[in-house]
């Protein structure tokens, strides 16, 4: 199989979350391609407060090492640091081999504050956003949804 241009990947990962706040009756809007930090903006039916969403998807965003054991993994630049905004939520896309297989993406919404401590910890060049599997239970699917529906009513 050819290698699918990262651009298309971020692409498939920004529709799959806008599809899926969707189906909770979130409205998700998509802003202007350039718009710094903010891939979607999410607010529910009632309208007022929203939350920008920054969305990064990987295809190889699981691994399980010798060391960390079960991890995700996702490039993240070191910009976050700048970014710290509670308004401002990464949703994290592990696209698990979807969709060539019968596997669905998981999805994970983490609060901005949160990746900003995990990318200011890391010393080298190319920097990424990390969870072990066991961490990152509270921020994947309905339960990292949760507490994005949280944020918005706060």
């Amino acid at each position: 199989m050819k290698k699918t241009a990262t651009a298309i990947v971020g692409a498939c990962g920004e529709h799959y979350i806008a599809a899926y706040l969707s189906g909770f009756g979130l409205v998700v809007a998509m802003p202007r391609g350039g718009t710094p930090s903010c891939d979607l903006l999410v607010t529910n039916e009632k309208g007022g407060h929203a939350i920008c969403l920054q969305v990064k998807t990987g295809r190889k965003a699981y691994e399980n090492r010798k060391t960390e054991g079960e991890i995700y993994l996702w490039d993240t630049s070191r910009a976050v640091i700048k970014r710290d905004n509670k308004n401002l939520w990464y949703a994290y896309v592990w696209l698990n081999d979807w969709p060539d297989s019968g596997n669905l993406p998981e999805v994970f919404f983490v609060p901005s504050k949160r990746v900003v401590k995990c990318i200011k910890g890391e010393k080298v060049k190319r920097t990424f956003f990390w969870m072990y599997a066991d961490d990152a239970k509270k921020f994947r699917g309905r339960l990292g949804l949760r507490s994005l529906l949280d944020a918005l009513d706060s």
